[in-house]
């Protein structure tokens, strides 16, 4: 059996060099204004404070300098270079009071090779511990005063020096070593801090001018010459948020160090080759904006009219809100260019759309920029997408980013999104579909940032198929968590008038990219680097945001897991609600229930959060629906069904406190419909069509539709849904499915292909399009199809169930039962799939097999009325008779129109010689399929049985017609011939039937009967041989072949034919009444007597056999009993109309004076 699938629209770089800045030392002295040392017992100077925060560490090679930045009980913890503490035994830290003592290295306390070491020394005096700075520098610090702090190697004195802080890099050298500053820092010092305003900000580690000039960055590349000169000119340190970043936690956690304030970026690994090409194309046609405000964003180059440039961008780029207001403030703005060139963006070439975020505006440059191309087609999901842009993170510049990912299509996106500001007025933007207020329908998972606002999102051709505009946040935070939102390139040519531009390049084909630029794409994506040093709560919660769009769930669970065990109040359910993402990618369904539970226990009790407590609830919906379709696959209904009303609680919940997410109404509709509660999922789901009148609603009530068989209404939703959205794929297909079962095939050929042109990927289009072909006999473009739904969907079951149709079809049953095997591996609630093994088990007559699947097909579907039909027949062949009735009763039952059925019930009566019942059923079998050969067939049976010879050949005829290669019809109606002695017509009957089937025994035995008869034995037993040949269990065969041997005198060769006859079929009564007339020739008279009496014992009819017993009889002296055989057999003879048999008896009685 093979059936459609339906479409559910359902809930699943190149850094730049660093900046380094060379500034003149200022002269000035240290503060002396007080300060509160570490435990706030007194006031001190801050040169008094630096000395007592400062310790002399000597061994016996190695004097150096550390800074005491911790205290645990009586323990201190030391923060020095690594090289201060190489190749020693014994360390000793000397005190500014002069006290020394043992230290021991902290051990395993770095994650990472960075020139840093931290001591502990146990004290029971009092010591103050340093001031971490809460900032950390970078390029804007450029300029401010340092104190560097330390202890002469030589003299063992103490000793500060003054400077400024000269460079920032924004690529740490080897080693951790990134700020550069002024002042004498002498031999000794390492390990010493520096300090600004008496906080530490870092440690000294490298003097100016040294003799060795190894500057060598992290990743292993040199900076230029003139940067290395520029490096030498000043002292080199590292800063505390190094030690803060990459120490254990655990160290962390124990001396209550404070988290390093981080930024949430990444790392994109170097391009390769395709991935490079794609990157050179976009930078070349992506510019920034800057703004007076400080902020930046990007945009795309998309036409040039001369020397005019015109870049399309996100009008927010254009328009900073004043906090609070819709009011735009009044900003200047720069734009950037590839070739690093800043122009001002004159306000008067800025158009805006009202409604819609896209902006564009026009530059004017005699140089060569490129334009980008555009291509307007909606993708599909599971696209590779790219979007480039500048983002600015933190306080750092803004840089480059080329990030990779994975799109959405439209209708499916905007279900993944928790947004629910749901819009169908765009003013203008001649939308089709219901989106996002703002214009944004793209939904898909590059990682982006502030910054990237306006830059492409390319598709794998690195063509603009949309804007950048936004990232989901949580909560009321800023915390990024969850999709990057665009929006449609589409949106942009319906506006293309309003904005007065029209795109130079564009196209609407979707993209060709080759398997191995694919794999390129994919290392591109999951080769993204996330950090996973220490950090806040808030980034780490980023950091499990950016793991999960990025598919890496275990780590992004970890990354969760972090900010967990912070506990932070305002953010840590945000924490529980990632993890429960994540959790729910991997399939852990109740631990994914269990995480979105915690992540509403700790949600604070606050209004403005209501909407993101409703979005959680209905994440828990879904995962409570997907773990009931696990439990309903595992045969577990009682389960299944509480999870599913489990699902219904919380998805109504949600609509409580939100009642205005049509989403919240699609995904009731889908838990309703597992439910098998239509009437309120057509509610639940017409709610959603009013909310937001979509394609994908539509699409989805169509389904409920059609599963009722009101053809006619999902029709109406599918054309609706297309309507709306001309390229919904899945609204073809299950349009498709309609026309399919309305026996509309070239219509449903037509919408299959063309969700198959809309999306390529669409592995149900295939497999329904391989079902139309399957029907018209085209067997190797219904392969193909089927081998391509798999390809792209390898847990496709129904496609597997369909591929193993055309397996078992060819006669390759190893094939179509291990395709079987997978179907119901992949879904074992598909009923179809055991009905169909069932029927290749039943045909190798492995009974019992076939049994249990027709049973586990009937139990997962009891209206399944194939499956009883199958049973039925099982029942039948073991003379189950009154189960194979019950079984054919209740298919047609099921299925009044079922032919099959009354067919089959047909041959039940007929087997029973209820022949009227029999006549009746195959009438209404042809009543029912006009077309139904062999209904036909049997039907002629029956005709022939009662002789009505005419009738007979009539369906015969019939049947053939209807089924040119069926080789039984041939054979029957080569019965009807040789009985009307038309040989001629009979042997080529027969001849047929043979070359339609050469393994066809049944026609070889009527063959050579019919040779027999025309005494051309050797082609007779030529036949007889080849059908015992393919089958040595046909007993009709060596019975026919032993009569040959007999009527030759071949007695051995007959009685051996015979003996296998009978040994074959104990019921066979003709060779038991040959072989007695053998025994009788050979004068073995008990063994004829006994061979005479089964024949007659197994048929009261045989006349034949009444003879031979009489006549043997006579010859054994008994002549009573041999007269009562004799009349007998005379009786049967006139009975029969055998007047030849009958006239021979009856001389014989008058010899034995009867």
């Amino acid at each position: 059996m093979i059936k459609p699938s339906i479409a559910l629209i359902l809930l699943f770089s190149l850094l730049p060099q660093p900046g380094l800045t060379l500034i003149t030392p200022a002269a000035g002295n240290i503060s002396n204004h007080p300060i509160l040392t570490a435990q706030g017992d007194r006031e001190l100077t801050e040169e008094q404070f630096l000395q007592r925060v400062t310790v002399r560490i000597t061994s016996e090679t190695n004097r150096g300098s550390g800074t005491i930045i911790a205290k645990k009980g009586d323990n201190y913890l030391i923060l020095t270079n690594a090289h201060v503490t190489r190749n020693t035994k014994t360390l000793q830290v000397q005190t500014y009071d002069g006290h020394s003592r043992a230290a021991r290295i902290v051990p395993n306390s770095l994650s990472e090779n960075q020139d840093l070491a931290l001591l502990e020394f146990s004290d029971t005096r009092d010591y103050s511990i340093a001031t971490i700075a809460e900032f950390t520098p970078n390029q804007d610090r450029i300029g401010l005063e340092v104190v560097a702090a330390g202890y002469v190697a030589e003299t063992g004195q103490y000793r500060t020096t003054k400077g400024t802080l000269e460079q920032v890099s924004d690529r740490p050298l080897r080693e951790g070593y990134s700020v550069g500053y002024s002042g004498d820092i002498v031999q000794g010092m390492s390990g010493g801090g520096i300090f600004v305003d008496g906080e530490l900000i870092g440690i000294n580690g490298r003097s100016a001018h040294p003799i060795l000039s190894n500057y060598i960055y992290e990743d292993g590349t040199k900076p230029t010459d003139a940067e290395i000169q520029q490096m030498r000119a000043v002292n080199w340190g590292i800063l505390l948020h190094t030690l803060l970043t990459y120490i254990r936690p655990e160290i962390l956690s124990a001396y209550n160090l404070p988290l390093p304030p981080v930024n949430p970026d990444i790392e994109t690994t170097a391009p390769t080759d395709y991935i490079a090409e794609l990157e050179t194309k976009a930078k070349g046609f992506t510019v920034r904006i800057d703004s007076t405000s400080g902020g930046n964003g990007s945009g795309v180059i998309i036409a040039k009219e001369g020397n005019i440039y015109t870049v399309l961008t996100a009008d927010h780029v254009f328009c900073e809100k004043i906090k609070g207001t819709n009011t735009c403030a009044n900003f200047t703005y720069t734009v950037v260019t590839s070739d690093g060139k800043t122009r001002n963006i004159e306000k008067s070439t800025i158009i805006r759309q009202e409604g819609v975020d896209l902006a564009v505006f026009q530059f004017e440059s005699l140089d060569n920029y490129p334009v980008a191309e555009i291509a307007n087609y909606n993708p599909n999901t599971g696209d590779f997408v790219f979007v480039a842009g500048f983002p600015k993170i933190g306080q750092n510049p803004s840089k480059w980013l080329f990030s990779g990912g994975r799109i959405h299509d439209k209708e499916t996106g905007l279900i993944q999104t928790r947004q629910s500001d749901l819009s169908t007025q765009q003013s203008g933007t001649l939308q089709s579909v219901a989106s996002l207020t703002g214009g944004y329908e793209l939904v898909y998972t590059s990682i982006t940032f502030g910054g990237m606002s306006g830059g492409a999102v390319l598709d794998s051709q690195g063509r603009v198929i949309g804007i950048h505009g936004s990232s989901e946040t949580a909560g009321v935070t800023e915390i990024q968590l969850g999709f990057s939102l665009g929006i449609p390139i589409s949106t942009f040519i319906g506006l293309q008038e309003r904005l007065k531009v029209k795109p130079q390049l564009l196209t609407t084909a979707q993209p060709q990219v080759s398997p191995q630029q694919q794999q390129e794409i994919i290392q591109a994506i999951t080769g993204v680097i996330v950090p996973n040093t220490n950090a806040k709560a808030d980034i780490w919660i980023e950091r499990g945001g950016q793991l999960w769009r990025l598919f890496r769930f275990e780590e992004a669970i970890k990354a969760f897991d972090e900010a967990i065990k912070q506990n932070d109040p305002e953010n840590v359910y945000l924490a529980w609600y990632g993890k429960g993402l994540a959790l729910f990618e991997l399939r852990e369904h109740q631990p994914a229930i269990e995480a979105l539970q915690q992540a509403i226990n700790t949600l604070p009790k606050r209004e403005d959060l209501k909407k993101f407590h409703s979005s959680i609830l209905q994440r828990q919906s879904v995962v409570y629906r997907f773990l009931g379709d696990f439990s309903t696959s595992a045969g577990r209904e009682r389960e299944a069904r509480e999870n599913y009303e489990q699902a219904l609680t919380v998805i109504n919940q949600a609509i409580s406190l939100v009642p205005n997410n049509p989403n919240y109404y699609n995904e009731k509709w889908s838990v309703l419909s597992e439910l098998k509660r239509y009437d309120e999922g057509l509610a639940a789901i017409t709610q959603a069509i009013e909310l937001a009148p979509r394609a994908a609603w539509y699409v989805n009530r169509g389904i409920l539709y059609y599963n009722q068989k009101k053809y006619e209404l999902a029709s109406d939703d599918y054309n609706k849904a297309i309507e709306l959205n001309p390229n919904s794929a899945m609204a073809y297909n299950n349009r498709g499915n309609i026309y399919y079962d309305q026996k509309k095939y070239e219509l449903a050929l037509a919408d299959w292909n063309k969700a198959i042109e809309l999306n390529p990927n669409l592995a149900m289009a295939y497999n329904n399009r391989g079902n139309i072909y399957y029907d018209q006999q085209k067997y190797e473009l219904a392969l193909a199809d089927w081998n391509k739904a798999i390809e792209l969907n390898p847990n496709l079951a129904m496609a597997y169930n369909n591929r193993g149709n055309i397996y078992y079809d060819q006669q390759k049953y190893e094939l179509a039962l291990a395709d079987w095997n997978k179907a119901i591996e992949l879904n074992p609630n598909l009923a179809m799939a055991y009905n169909n093994r069932g029927l290749l088990y039943y045909n190798q007559q492995k009974y019992d097999l076939a049994l249990s699947d027709y049973n586990q097909a009937i139990k997962i579907n009891s209206d399944f009325a194939e499956a009883y039909n199958n049973r039925g027949n099982l029942y039948r062949r073991q003379q189950k008779y009154k189960l194979a009735l019950d079984d054919y009763n209740q298919a047609i039952k099921i299925n009044p129109n079922d032919a099959e059925a009354y067919n089959n019930r047909g041959n039940l009566y007929y087997d029973q010689q209820k022949y009227e019942l029999a006549l009746a059923d195959y009438n209404q079998a042809i009543k029912i399929n006009s077309d139904f050969a062999g209904a036909y067939y049997n039907r002629g049976n029956i005709y022939y049985d009662q002789q009505k010879y005419d009738l007979a050949l009539s369906d015969y005829n019939q049947a053939i017609k209807i089924n040119s290669d069926f080789a039984e019809a041939y054979n029957s109606r080569g019965n009807l011939y040789s009985d009307l002695q038309k040989y001629d017509l009979a042997l080529s009957d027969y001849s047929k039937a043979i070359d339609i089937n050469p393994n066809y025994a049944n026609a070889y035995n009527n063959r050579g009967i019919l040779y027999s008869d025309l005494q051309k034995y050797d082609l007779a037993l030529s036949d007889y041989s080849k059908a015992i040949d393919i089958n040595p269990n046909y007993a009709n065969a060596y019975y026919n072949r032993g009569l040959l041997y007999h009527n030759q005198q071949k007695y051995d060769l007959a009685l051996a034919d015979y003996n296998q006859a009978i040994e074959l079929n104990r019921n066979l009564a003709m060779a038991y009444n040959n072989r007695g007339n053998i025994y009788y020739d050979q004068q073995k008279y008990e063994l004829a007597l006994a061979d005479y009496n089964k024949a007659i014992e197994l048929n009261r009819n045989y006349g034949e056999a009444y003879a031979n017993r009489g006549i043997l009889y006579a010859i054994l002296g008994q002549p009573e009993k041999a007269k009562i055989d004799l009349q007998q057999a005379a009786i049967l003879f006139r009975q029969q109309n055998n007047m030849a048999a009958y006239e021979k008896v009856m001389q014989i009685l008058q010899q034995l004076g009867g």
